[in-house]
């Protein structure tokens, strides 16, 4: 059956990381412990099992997605392949979709052919970091095809990810423009753990403007989610609006590694931390505000615009409310890249909806906010 997949707020996310192996060596990957660890069908099967009772006994959750994560996944297809028939099958009585993050590397025709008659219930979205030279340069081989064209056509509203590293930088607008004059779809967010630079945020401004102008030329080109996001810039005292959590970690999402253990995501998985650093589950407090909010940044116009992943920041810096500092100008110069971008395209096309004025308005506020800052001389916390 056809759950859908459109998502929703009592969606409940149990990811299995059914292996530990991958084919290529990105330069930005930050699943440090690789090996050939993979999780066996039954336990699979029993965690799913386990998931979906607690999804029905639940008064948060009324559907359930199921995320194949690796690693490469499909190094460990016949996992993938049972898994998905046997829930098919009626395996559980909740609704659920199945959904895996892929390389794309490793489709022969037999397993397209075989995902072709089980798209309905399995999604699959691809990591894709640009043209030929910026996958090259990212992922460290360039003796690979992908069938992009499979993806569009099977899902064609999923769009490609684009993770944006130090040396694709210098060319991230000709590659955003060169996927989406190819008609496909792509969405792009930053490398984590990088050293970024001032120097690194005066060319991101720079390549974002070349993306600005390129949007507001041809209107038929669909927006990157870095210029169109909704700009939640503000400057209320720190006290009234207390930093959030981005993800579902630890409530709407349960990540279980190959030996079936229990972790908040996959962030927190031995494949990431190894297994001296694993941290399980139980032992964090993800609902406490406290444990999440970085001090830092409370007086912070961008402190809910900056997007910040706890598993990355107690990877990198030991507590998960610690943000990566290096960041803060590549997001003051999103932001104001943006909030431009909002008001001249509003401006451009005259008669607006109800949630092109939404953002409108929200873009002329954050902009009144920014507009004295600049790159190199404003230090963060960005302060109105």
């Amino acid at each position: 059956m056809d759950w859908g997949f459109e998502g929703s707020a009592r969606r409940r996310t149990c990811m299995l990381m059914i292996t530990h192996a991958c084919n290529l060596n990105c330069s930005y990957c930050y699943e440090s412990h690789k090996d050939d660890g993979c999780m066996d069908i039954e336990l699979a099967k029993e965690i799913i099992l386990r998931e979906a009772k607690f999804v029905s006994e639940s008064k948060d959750f009324d559907e359930m997605e199921i995320d194949f994560m690796g690693g490469e996944p499909f190094m460990n297809y016949p996992l993938i392949k049972d898994v998905v028939e046997w829930l098919e099958l009626g395996a559980i009585d909740v609704p659920w979709i199945c959904f895996i993050t892929t390389n794309g590397t490793l489709l022969t025709d037999e397993i397209k052919f075989w995902l072709r008659n089980h798209k309905k219930t399995l999604h699959l979205g691809i990591s894709y970091d640009g043209d030929n030279g910026m996958q090259s340069t990212n992922r460290g081989t360039d003796k690979y095809r992908l069938d992009l064209d499979f993806f569009r056509e099977l899902w064609p509203d999923q769009p490609f990810h684009m993770t944006v590293s130090k040396e694709t930088l210098p060319v991230l607008a000709d590659g955003i423009l060169d996927i989406q004059k190819k008609g496909y779809k792509v969405e792009a967010s930053l490398a984590e753990g990088i050293d970024w630079t001032i120097d690194d945020a005066v060319l991101y401004r720079k390549q974002l403007c070349t993306l600005k102008d390129a949007y507001l030329k041809n209107t038929a080109l669909m927006p990157i989610n870095l210029l169109s996001r909704f700009i939640d810039v503000f400057d209320l005292p720190a006290e009234t609006r207390v930093q959030e959590k981005w993800c579902g970690t630890g409530k709407y999402m349960a990540t279980y590694d190959v030996d079936g253990q229990k972790y908040g995501c996959h962030m927190f998985t031995s494949l990431v931390l190894g297994k001296d650093k694993a941290v399980l589950s139980d032992s964090v407090e993800w609902d406490s505000r406290e444990s999440t909010a970085d001090s830092y940044c409370k007086a912070c116009v961008l402190r809910t615009f900056c997007p910040t992943c706890p598993g990355f920041n107690y990877k990198h810096r030991g507590h998960i409310a610690l943000r990566d500092k290096r960041r803060c100008p590549m997001f003051l110069a999103n932001a104001l890249t943006a909030c431009e971008f909002q008001v001249e395209r509003i401006a451009m096309i005259g008669e607006i909806d109800m949630k092109d004025a939404q953002y409108g308005q929200a873009a002329i506020n954050a902009y009144k906010a920014l507009q004295d800052m600049d790159l190199v001389n404003t230090k963060s916390p960005y302060i109105a």
